[in-house]
């Protein structure tokens, strides 16, 4: 914890001096610069009141997330219903997740999130930069390029905001795990409404299981405006990520394998890499009363080195002795280039208010994988209920390399109305894709796609509190993955078919919502049994996902705050030469998130928190079943003040009742079972200037 407690201590210091600073910078009275944040509005196309949005919301503020103890993306994931951890091969910092039960695997993207409206993948999640999640529950229920079969989590960052200010934060907790950022806003000209902000921080996750995961980042942006006429933003984010793959145990005999919980049976010969930089320009110019123009721009490189030991299949007649595998890629880069321009306005033909939205995206994607053939004999055979560590080598001498590509161009068109009729709500959308996609080894064949995804909705307000609805809305995700014949194969659709209930309580201050669906894809992949290589694939699966989702969050009183969500997600393949039948992987029945936060007084507060999943199967397969689990979270904070500045204390009790379960699974296999970390204490300070 030393590292921590010394990144704490220059971080108080630079954030003491930030206010001093700006005296200097400017000698005038600071007054109230105009800075707007990003604005997402994926569901309504132009800005909308929630309740005139026929789809199915969450909007996640990062406040809620650091009172509940959370870090991670999945942290701030429980609050929305419907979702589910899935497993990484990417590290804590670069998680993956399912919405709505939708059928993911490794080769769907699904790691993918949008930041700021644009879609990115193996994205480094650092909650020091973000200010919220907006997630979309459901496929096609947005205007960007590329849906998800089960909806879009956007990360909301952090932009320059009208007063000079800092905040700096520190964290320490069990088994070295640790979170320390300054945050920095300043005022460089009130008259000419030009602000700047500087976020740092360094992440440590838990290494209960014996497996690093650090993150260093940097976000940098600077915003320019001139009243409500126009505003200018550049962003610049990187992040350096260095991490250990945990792949959990194997499962035996229908369960996890009775092994120690801490038990890491991973021994890769070097850590993996993962650093990204993140351009983007930003601009919105006011037209008219009535019309905006927005534009944004982005370029994204990473590179990526990836060393990934595990066990890999029994060794008949051994009970509990595992071959294990390494495998090498010591090079990969990828490159991201989006540009969106879109159009928003209100006009009224015939006493009828048109919302009206035209957005242009484009978007490239390029991956090139450098993978090397690890020989055998340099991960030697192990005993899980037995291990010898240490026999794993780094390889040496010539190896056999593999070189993938992945080419993705992907343009689209979206027109979108909204109609208001009084009490009644319409929404009509189409959004055009074209689409260019290219994913395998030498040699490998392209597909082109062009789809038009249709959006419908309808709204009524039954007051002016609330609200029910109904939406179709259909998309469609690139399919990584080739054929025997080394074909690019083309991408998944998903329709889905939505009603449901939104209201407000408390004056706005405490909001709920309900939600039926029926999810339908197609285009599943499935392995190709006329041949033995377990990567060729084939078009030869669809899937349905039913479902009930709850919401409720806000105040409940001046001292009292709820946040649930519940989800009840049925998802099944419905047609596949292998799984029919099955139930999706890794995804539970019932899933339950509450979290109670109560203010004794203005100095101290206390939350108590549940989440649970029932029992849900760990492989397509179905052969293995996780248990179902209850866990208990605790929070006990203190507001105070120091030389008039807020300052806040708290601790955190994650699984206060120290219950074992498990986490995540794979989809393919039933190998890689993760498990969740016990009882682990963390302890937090908070400085505003």
């Amino acid at each position: 914890m030393k590292p921590f407690f010394l990144t704490s201590t220059a971080i108080a210091l630079l954030a003491s001096a930030l206010p001093a600073i700006a005296e200097t910078t400017e000698n005038a009275p600071v007054t109230e610069v105009i800075v707007r944040g990003a604005s997402s509005n994926l569901a309504a196309g132009a800005p909308a009141p929630d309740q005139k949005v026929p789809f199915s919301t969450s909007s996640v503020d990062i406040e809620t997330v650091d009172i509940q103890g959370g870090l991670t993306l999945n942290d701030a994931l429980r609050n929305v219903p419907g979702a589910q951890p899935d497993f990484s091969f990417t590290g804590v910092h670069s998680p993956v997740f399912m919405l709505r039960g939708a059928i993911a695997d490794s080769g769907t993207g699904n790691s993918r999130v949008m930041r700021d409206g644009v879609r990115l993948s193996n994205y480094g999640y650092a909650s020091a930069f973000v200010e919220r999640l907006d997630v979309v529950r459901g496929a096609g229920a947005l205007t960007a390029v590329r849906t998800e079969p089960g909806g879009s989590v956007n990360v909301v960052t952090k932009t320059p905001q009208p007063r000079t200010f800092a905040s700096a934060y520190a964290q320490v907790g069990s088994h070295n795990q640790g979170e320390a950022y300054l945050d920095g806003n300043l005022v460089l000209s009130a008259q000419n409404e030009l602000a700047t902000r500087l976020i740092l921080t360094r992440s440590t996750s838990s290494e209960w299981r014996d497996a690093k995961d650090k993150l260093n980042g940097l976000k940098w942006s600077i915003s320019k405006s001139h009243a409500d006429l126009y505003r200018v933003l550049f962003d610049f984010e990187a992040t350096d990520q260095t991490y250990e793959p945990d792949f959990g145990v194997p499962g035996i005999n229908g369960r996890p394998a009775k092994v120690p919980l801490t038990l890491q049976l991973g021994e890769p010969f070097a850590p993996s890499t993962l650093n990204n930089r993140i351009y983007t320009l930003q601009g919105d110019l006011r037209l008219s009363k009535n019309w905006q123009v927005s534009t944004r721009l982005l370029h994204a490189d990473g590179h990526q080195t990836s060393i990934r030991n595990s066990v890999f299949s029994a060794v008949a007649g051994q009970p509990g002795v595992y071959t294990r595998a390494t495998a090498y890629e010591p090079y990969g880069k990828r490159d991201t280039d989006s540009a969106q321009l879109s159009l928003t306005g209100t006009e009224t033909f015939g006493g009828v208010a048109h919302n009206l939205f035209l957005g242009l995206d484009y978007q490239t994607e390029e991956l090139a994988l450098l993978s090397l053939r690890v020989p055998a004999a340099n991960s030697p055979n192990i005993n899980i209920f037995a291990p010898v560590f240490g026999l794993v080598t780094a390889p040496s001498g010539t190896l056999t390399a593999t070189s993938t590509r992945m080419d993705v161009t992907t343009k689209s068109l979206t027109l979108q109305d909204r109609i208001d009729l009084g009490r009644l709500g319409l929404v009509l959308g189409l959004q055009y894709v074209d689409q260019d996609f290219l994913y395998g080894t030498t040699g490998v064949l392209p597909v082109q796609e062009d789809r038009v995804n249709p959006k419908l909705g309808v709204t009524y307000e039954v007051s002016s509190n609330h609200a029910v609805f109904g939406s179709y809305s259909e998309g469609m995700a690139p399919n990584q993955a080739t054929s025997k014949l080394n074909q690019s194969l083309p991408s998944r659709i998903s329709k889905q078919w939505e009603a449901g209930w939104k209201g407000r309580f408390l004056d706005g201050r405490f909001t709920g919502s309900a939600a039926a669906y029926q999810l339908d894809q197609s285009n599943l992949l499935a392995d190709d049994p006329s041949t033995a290589y377990a990567f060729d694939k084939t078009l030869a699966g669809e899937g349905r996902s039913r479902g009930i989702e709850l919401a409720a969050n806000g105040e409940i009183s001046n001292s009292l705050r709820l946040d649930l969500a519940y989800g009840l997600t049925e998802a099944k393949y419905t047609r596949n030469s292998e799984l029919a039948g099955k139930s999706v992987a890794n995804t539970a029945r019932h899933t339950l998130s509450v979290f109670v936060t109560h203010d004794w007084n203005a100095f101290a507060y206390t939350g108590l928190g549940l989440y649970g999943q029932s029992k849900r199967f760990a492989d397509s397969q179905n052969t293995i079943e996780l248990p179902a689990y209850a866990r208990v979270d605790l929070t006990q904070g203190f507001r105070m003040e120091m030389a008039g500045n807020p300052v806040r204390l708290q601790v955190n009790i994650r699984n206060l009742l120290d219950k074992d379960y498990y986490v995540a699974s794979h989809l393919h296999v039933s190998r890689y079972i993760l498990p969740a970390e016990g009882r682990s204490v963390s302890l937090s300070l908070k400085l505003d200037f």
